[in-house]
């Protein structure tokens, strides 16, 4: 591979991460906006308590037809905005090929078939081409003993084979 061809892959490969970058960032920026939307429904619900109780101090909140249909169209829209938090979160976990454990919660790779942090074999194996720059020596990287796929100083389990450490 020439100079000029590895310029042109460094430049290609730095303005694709660029691009993730941005994309992951407007997925987050989309989510503190929802976060925000569901703190005004919090905040929305908690009015519409307030202002169905009498002006008698202890006295309970008796809530009348309107107030409880506000309440229950701002549980909705709670809802529908947790919801969307949790697609955008699965998006950024999908352009940094990630994904969380369902057991333990660990991120892991997304092309690993076994959790490295608690060893739970995962249902469904998402396979990425990724081509990476081997940044650590052979005399320093960690591997399976059983496998010998590359392991991280925090693995405790293989992500390729299952194995223990």
């Amino acid at each position: 591979m020439s100079f000029f061809d590895k310029m042109k892959k460094g430049v290609t490969d730095a303005g694709s991460k660029a691009k993730t970058l941005v994309e992951v960032n407007k997925f987050r920026l989309n989510i503190q906006s929802l976060e925000a939307e569901i703190q005004e429904r919090f905040k929305k619900i908690g009015q519409s308590v307030f202002e169905s109780s009498s002006d008698e101090i202890g006295s309970e909140p008796t809530l009348d037809q309107k107030a409880k249909g506000n309440i229950v169209q701002f549980c909705q829209e709670i809802r529908s905005r947790q919801q969307e938090i949790v697609e955008l979160n699965k998006k950024i976990l999908e352009l940094n090929h990630q994904k969380n454990c369902d057991k333990c919660g660990r991120l892991n790779q997304a092309e690993v078939k076994y959790c490295s942090e608690c060893g739970h074999e995962f249902t469904q194996v998402v396979t990425i081409d990724v081509v990476a720059a081997q940044t650590t020596t052979e005399s320093t990287m960690i591997t399976c003993w059983k496998c010998h796929e590359p392991l991280s100083q925090n693995d405790r389990f293989c992500g390729k084979c299952g194995t223990s450490r």
